[in-house]
């Protein structure tokens, strides 16, 4: 018998300067992930710079090689 195993999590766009997605360079790529466990922190996310992220926030690259890292205790 296989045991099943389920994970949440909510991305939140905080990007929105007023205009939606109205034009490329209209809105912010910022955003933040958080778990329905209230004691996990949030996790602040955008783009990477190439893609006119902030540098200062986690982007979902470093997040995959973060997760993979982490599965495999390859650091």
């Amino acid at each position: 018998m296989t045991k099943a195993h389920r994970y949440a999590v909510t991305v939140e766009w905080t990007g929105n300067r007023g205009a939606g997605t109205a034009g490329y360079r209209a809105y912010d790529r910022t955003h933040e992930i958080s778990a329905p466990d209230p004691r996990k922190p949030g996790i602040p996310g955008s783009s990477d710079t190439a893609f006119r992220g902030d540098a200062t926030r986690w982007n979902p690259e470093e997040l995959l090689v973060a997760s993979l890292s982490a599965c495999h205790q390859l650091w």
